[in-house]
């Protein structure tokens, strides 16, 4: 009997299975203890109507027809609303959440491209480099991106279902490859290009099509057995699921038009989008091998140097001629650039939506081509056996070195204060996060620390009611009410529809004994839906004073009814 421990293949894909999912946990531990942070987690949860009401059918059934967040996603909606419904405002559950859909995803690569491709220590590399990347956290981390981690994990479960419906092509087979797609289309819209992705997993490691292929591989029977097909076949046979994307895609355009979050052409034009989605593209491959400059918010550059751009331009020109002339010899290369470039259009910037010129969230998927292309390249560069030693070493010492960056990226997301604090640090010319650090400090009730990041934010940008509206709280603290109404005047000229701006110059005024106006402004907050109860309060006020009791109870009444969800919330 031999002495030498004997590990099958399916033990060691389960001793894989079981690494990922000890890495991601000890990695990710501390986020039980993490805060909600003022950046969309409001949004999406602790001020979200929707999501406070928990499950029910009439919940569920409204989550199908909400775009109040600017996005159409139900199943992230879901999510969050079971959420709520487990743990209410304790924020450590939604991250626990996060996390388990992240090991998901993790563990479902590692077996798509291990039954796929056949090999397992390069799939277990890419799966590794998947689960523990610094740009990942972002995705896992932030409560309000509970929608991108989502959405991938049914990515992941489509491409096994495709996987399995080409080892016998079938209607009966492809069906259960729609239905997963429907369900990451109704978690986000940015899984719109998996069609495309599946088109390129068709030319390699599928391979699906009649293009002669020259990889290493080439003599030995492909993991799995599938037919080729005409190139004009496999593109009539992603239909259904083009379709899909297309709808997708109008519903997401018009919950991003319904609150005003796309640029226009005179706000950020062509040439500039341009310069950006360059620059962009890489600058993401210069994050993957240095990952230490991140941040939840990097600021749209609208002076890019000429210079930059043709130097991104070529690295990118450069890159897709090489990957193009050897796309025979090394598919996986043109394969893995291809899903990089590919998976990431619909956020590059050519559609423009929000602030920001690019966001590590956007890369959780479309790293993978960039991780495949290091996995598979280097073993096809490095194929002596002293070599993979070497290799093997060096791959083991990066999963470390990332393990220990994303240890301290994460603590990033503790709460509101390391959030900005850490924009700051890596981009101080940002008016957002002088905002939202102002609007911690304010939380807070320290208003003086508020007014420093406020002064800072308008001298960035002084078109945002926003600053100026907490630039009013700020003065009300302090006891400077004259100085709070004429904040409140500027947000109001801004933004006239600004319920909250209009319910606090509303009680400012009534302090100030101003009452007839104080009460105009309180019923404008009212008539435009504030969602906070000291408009109906301090309205009520008012009306009892003058006499109309019956419609100052109505407003008691809207008060406590409001008050009672914030206390809930809380």
């Amino acid at each position: 009997m031999s002495g030498k421990l004997m590990v099958t293949r399916n033990q060691s894909v389960a001793l894989v299975s079981i690494l990922l999912v000890v890495l991601i946990l000890s990695l990710y531990w501390p986020v039980q203890n993490y805060e909600f942070n003022n950046y969309d987690d409001n949004v999406y949860v602790t001020d979200n109507d929707l999501t406070r009401q928990g499950i029910s059918f009439q919940s569920v059934k409204d989550a199908f027809t909400d775009i109040s967040t600017g996005n159409w996603h139900p199943l992230a909606m879901i999510s969050l609303m079971l959420d709520w419904q487990l743990f209410k405002n304790k924020s450590g559950g939604y991250h626990w959440t996060s996390v388990i859909i992240h090991i998901f995803n993790a563990v479902l690569l590692f077996l798509f491209l291990h039954i796929v491709t056949g090999t397992l220590w390069r799939s277990a590399f890419v799966a590794a480099l998947f689960a523990v990347h610094p740009l990942n956290v972002e995705s896992v981390a932030w409560i309000a991106e509970r929608k991108n981690v989502l959405s991938i994990f049914f990515w992941m479960t489509t491409m096994l279902l495709y996987a399995w419906y080409v080892k016998s092509p079938g209607w009966k087979r492809y069906l259960p490859v729609i239905f997963s797609f429907a369900l990451a289309l109704m978690s986000k819209a940015i899984v719109v290009t998996l069609p495309f992705a599946l088109l390129l997993l068709d030319y390699w490691p599928l391979k699906r099509t009649k293009i002669r292929q020259q990889d290493e591989e080439q003599n030995a029977p492909p993991p799995v057995a599938a037919r080729k097909e005409k190139i004009s076949f496999l593109f009539l046979e992603k239909t259904p699921l083009l379709a899909l994307s297309a709808v997708d895609s109008v519903l997401t355009l018009y919950a991003a038009d319904s609150v005003k979050t796309i640029a226009t052409l005179e706000k950020i034009p062509v040439m500039q989008r341009a310069a950006n989605v360059i620059i962009s593209y890489a600058l993401y491959i210069k994050k993957m091998f240095w990952p230490f400059d991140l941040t939840v918010l990097y600021p749209f550059n609208h002076n890019i140097p000429c210079g930059h751009v043709i130097l991104a331009a070529l690295l990118i020109a450069a890159i897709t001629f090489f990957v193009c002339v050897y796309f025979r010899r090394f598919p996986f290369l043109s394969v893995g650039w291809f899903w990089y470039l590919g998976t990431m259009i619909p956020v590059i910037g050519i559609i423009q939506v929000g602030l920001q010129s690019m966001a590590d969230r956007w890369a959780y998927v479309s790293f993978i081509g960039l991780f495949v292309m290091l996995a598979w390249g280097v073993s096809g560069i490095f194929n002596k056996s002293w070599a993979i030693k070497l290799v093997s070493v060096v791959s083991a010492a990066a999963i470390v070195a990332l393990i220990v960056a994303s240890h301290y990226q994460l603590k990033t997301w503790e709460n509101s204060y390391t959030l900005w604090r850490r924009a700051l640090d890596v981009a101080d010319e940002n008016f957002v996060s002088h905002k939202n650090m102002a609007n911690y400090f304010i939380s807070k009730e320290m208003p003086r620390e508020a007014l420093h990041h406020l002064q800072k934010a308008r001298e960035l940008w002084a078109e945002d009611d926003g600053i100026y509206n907490h630039f009013g709280v700020a003065y009300w603290m302090l006891g400077r009410d004259s100085e709070a109404v004429e904040q409140y005047k500027i947000a109001l000229k801004i933004n006239p529809s600004n319920a909250l701006s209009h319910s606090n110059m509303g009680v400012v005024l009534l302090r100030m004994g101003k009452v007839d106006e104080a009460e105009k402004h309180l019923r404008e907050a009212v008539r435009l839906g504030i969602k906070y109860p000291q408009a109906h309060f301090y309205l009520a006020e008012i009306l009892r004073q003058k006499g109309f009791s019956e419609e100052a109870e109505e407003h008691y009444q809207k008060a406590y009814r409001l008050l009672d969800k914030i206390i809930v919330a809380k």
